[in-house]
């Protein structure tokens, strides 16, 4: 009996101790998106990057996902444009996001 005792209290005490070590292990935090690894504005960055050729409304007529926008603005790069990988990025999750 005592030693059936002693079975269950060890039990308790290690079920106990799995619990508060889970509960001490923090989540991990979510991946950024490309545009929010960037910190930049792709709204702005649309602004001033995109109408120098296209106005808005002609920009956002277009419905891609970010990868569409992103080969998009890779065909853009290609013939001139001026924008920088983070800006891309950041321009690519804006419009995916409209």
């Amino acid at each position: 009996m005592l030693n059936r005792l002693v079975m269950t209290l060890l039990l308790v005490v290690v079920l106990a101790a799995g619990v508060a070590c889970a509960a001490d292990e923090p989540a991990p935090a979510p991946e950024p998106t490309p545009g929010e690894a960037t910190g930049l504005d792709g709204e702005a960055l649309l602004q001033t990057k995109c109408t120098v050729c296209h106005d808005l409304e002609r920009v956002l007529e277009e419905d891609a996902d970010a990868v569409g926008w992103a080969a998009i603005i890779d065909e853009m790069i290609a013939k001139g444009a001026q924008v920088s990988d983070d800006e891309a990025a950041a321009i690519a999750e804006y419009l995916s996001l409209q």
